[in-house]
């Protein structure tokens, strides 16, 4: 096949294969050699599950109909033929073994190699940061219980006030991104059940940005009225040398008194909308949304393949990277 004739996706699909550090979690998940039939390559099953998030389908069982109907992706994948296409339930138990807690940690370290190529490859990455958190549906119902116990008994109800200002109950998880907001990349990302306050993960979220990339020392940490805490205030300014820029509750009246709302603030504040549109890129493209496991492990690996994905195709394609021309000029 020539260079003209290759299908743009399979070019955005190998670009983004390059990008991945992942040879050490191919080399945990291929194991040692063993006696008996060989199983799949866990390469193409890994190249799967990253088609899976790339073209942000809806299943597995679209998945599977996708390799099947168009063979440029499957031999992208490494597939060359119908018969060496795996089966849905070959993919339901590769998802598991990703969720293990030695391979959980080498996918989490996909990222973070991913974040430090980003601040390797973008100007500035990592000086005006916002943290922010979005709900995502558990797939179970909480209403319906078996024995007492929900099929996703690590699930949990997030309460949360719609655009109408109603309240709106939601069986799921919380998602919890940090993210630059220049570039609107994730850089750290962690879950947590869909009753847990948003101040409790900006912290840990802090510490795992320090930890993927030692110099981390952002300019801002931008959160919004949730996040108001005297406490995370101190810790942004004495552990990480940044400025909180964070919308003070009413309720906190000292916190309020102290915060002036100068037109410099509300400029920097505003840069907290880049997080959201990020939420709303890895939901509506990024499968962030179509959760369909069970169990906080494998929800975590759902998430961390939403950013994976952001991140990879950042770096393939950075000219289209939003504030990448900007920071140029």
């Amino acid at each position: 096949m020539s260079a003209s004739s290759i299908p743009p996706i399979v070019k955005e699909l190998q670009a983004i294969f390059e990008k991945l550090p992942d040879r050490e979690l191919i080399g945990k998940l291929r194991g040692p050699k063993r006696r008996g039939r060989p199983g799949y390559n866990p390469r193409i099953l890994w190249r799967c599950f990253v088609v899976y998030y790339v073209l942000g389908l809806p299943s597995v069982s679209d998945l599977v109909r996708i390799l099947y109907d168009n063979p440029s992706i499957a031999a992208v994948c490494g597939m060359h033929s119908i018969a060496e296409i795996p089966h849905q339930s070959t993919f339901s138990r590769f998802g598991s073994r990703l969720a293990r807690p030695l391979v959980r940690t080498l996918v989490r370290n996909v990222t973070r190699a991913l974040t430090r190529a980003l601040y390797e490859r973008f100007p500035d990455f990592g000086k005006s940061t916002a943290i922010d958190s979005t709900d995502i549906k558990a797939w179970s119902n909480g209403g319906k219980k078996y024995r007492g116990v929900p099929s996703d008994s690590d699930a949990d109800w997030c309460v949360k006030q719609n655009t109408e200002g109603n309240k709106k109950y939601i069986w799921g998880y919380k998602v919890h991104i940090l993210c630059d907001t220049q570039y609107e990349l994730p850089m750290v990302v962690d879950i947590s059940r869909g009753n847990l306050h948003d101040s409790k993960k900006a912290t840990p979220l802090l510490r795992q940005a320090r930890y993927t990339y030692s110099r981390f020392l952002p300019d801002y940490v931008i959160c919004d009225a949730g996040y108001s805490s005297d406490r995370l205030r101190r810790a942004i300014k004495i552990h990480y040398k940044a400025q909180p820029i964070i919308d003070p509750n009413p309720q906190h009246k000292r916190a309020f008194a102290r915060t002036k709302k100068t037109p410099e603030w509300r400029a920097i504040y505003n840069r907290r909308t880049a997080v959201e549109r990020l939420n709303g890129r890895l939901k509506a493209h990024r499968r962030l949304n179509s959760v369909r496991v069970r169990g906080k492990h494998k929800v975590m690996i759902h998430a961390l393949l939403s950013v994976i994905v952001c991140q990879a195709r950042a770096l393939a394609f950075p000219d289209q990277v939003r504030g990448c021309v900007r920071s140029v000029a």
